[in-house]
């Protein structure tokens, strides 16, 4: 049986999929899915023997749904009944709807969905069972395949909530959502600016478990340093919380080879833990920014995680400096590797949104990063060297790989 190899494009003015085989040479490109609207996330799900796609599929003025499509893309189902908070958590005058893409934070009233950020099949074993997140922080699961939804109370009426960012989480959100997948009851997530959360009894009761992540790489330092003097009165936030939301995770990764370990790309390095979360390393030294925003995990050996460092600093440039680099580690972040061949630059000045790197699972691993600037990159080696694909698309905001056999 053949394999096809279908990358999920999301972009702020649209959705499009390209299509290769398993050689991943050549790519044919779609026509654009609900153009206008802005894709923050795309996922592919295999469970079944029909394979499904989910989309994070949001509109300033038509409003936001999660998205589905069972024919490969084809057309797209956009019911996504009772996907709201419950009454006691919305605002009684919610006004406008806000715009905007990641990293376009905008004042979002309590306990009205502002946009749909992350969309995540559940566990094998639990068919039909979808997570989508969203912004104000809110975690919400489907049953029967994203068509209708529940909220999760354990974590959207969560103590901390409080503590994330605006108003009782206005402008946070909820990304990064898996679920183990040795075990259908433990769920882990991340809060924009909020931390990340471990669940064991599905979805009753959540623990924070990134506030251990202690800094050491040179640069974060120095700046935590300069953050400590600017803001010395923390007492009112919670134990282990610092001000500078370092337990928050841009992107976090469960490593689908051991899910026990996960991989995080702070605002502040990148982290690995072995135990779940209970302790964390930084492994940021070799990398030349602490600052970034996607991850992504080789599904099978040989072992590879990749990232995309930005420039950061005090003007908040935040863009590859002049060279567009994807960095690899092979040996658990004790040294990177900065790949080029085949990416743009010198005097190339663009950006990777946290959804936008990601890996296919095949041998040889393939490699997808989507750009600021509308550019799609795919790699068949390991990251080794790159091809640009055809198009120039919208600014990306989501690059999902989904290998159909």
């Amino acid at each position: 049986m053949s394999t096809e190899v279908k990358l999920l494009i999301g972009t702020k003015k649209g959705a499009w999929i390209y299509s290769s085989d398993r050689q991943r040479r050549d790519w044919l490109v779609s026509d654009p899915i609900l153009a206008g609207w802005s894709f923050y996330h795309m996922s592919g799900d295999l469970r079944g023997d029909t394979p499904r796609f989910y989309a994070a599929a949001n509109h300033w003025a038509w409003g936001r749904s999660v998205a589905k499509s069972s024919d490969l893309g084809k057309t797209w189902d956009y019911r996504s009944e009772n996907l709201a908070f419950p009454p006691d958590m919305r605002s009684p005058n919610p006004g406008p709807g806000p715009g905007g893409a990641p990293g376009e934070w905008q004042s979002t009233p309590p306990g009205v969905i502002g946009n749909i950020w992350n969309v995540e099949p559940g566990h094998k074993s639990q068919p039909g069972v979808v997570f989508a997140g969203t912004q104000p922080a809110g975690l919400f699961r489907s049953e029967d395949w994203g068509v209708s939804w529940q909220p999760v109370e354990g974590i959207n009426r969560h103590p901390n909530r409080k503590y994330w960012t605006g108003t009782g989480g206005g402008d946070s959100c909820i990304h990064s959502i898996h679920v183990h997948p040795a075990n259908p009851n433990r769920i882990f997530l991340c809060v924009g600016a909020g931390g990340c959360y471990e669940s064991q009894d599905n979805g009753e009761t959540w623990e924070l478990f990134s506030h251990n992540a202690i800094i050491t790489n040179e640069m974060g330092t120095k700046l935590m340093a300069e953050l400590a003097r600017e803001m010395p009165d923390t007492s009112g936030l919670p134990p282990g919380r610092d001000p500078a939301a370092i337990d928050e995770l841009h992107r976090m990764r469960l490593d689908p080879k051991n899910p026990d370990r996960i991989w995080g790309q702070a605002h502040f390095g990148v982290f690995l833990s072995d135990d779940a979360g209970k302790t964390w390393s930084d492994v940021t030294t070799g990398l030349p920014s602490f600052h970034g925003f996607p991850i992504a995990v080789t599904h099978h050996e040989p072992d590879a995680v990749f990232v995309v460092p930005l420039d950061y600093g005090q003007d908040n440039f935040r863009v590859a400096p002049g060279q567009f680099a994807v960095y690899r580690t092979q040996d658990l972040g004790k040294t990177w590797e900065r790949l080029i061949k085949g990416l743009p630059g010198p005097h190339d000045y663009q950006s990777v949104y946290r959804e936008g790197l990601d890996t296919d699972g095949l041998d040889p691993e393939g490699v997808y990063v989507g750009t600021s600037n509308g550019e799609v990159y795919a790699s068949a080696d390991a990251g080794e060297s790159w091809q640009r694909l055809p198009g120039t698309l919208p600014p990306i905001l989501s690059v999902t790989a989904v290998a159909i056999d």
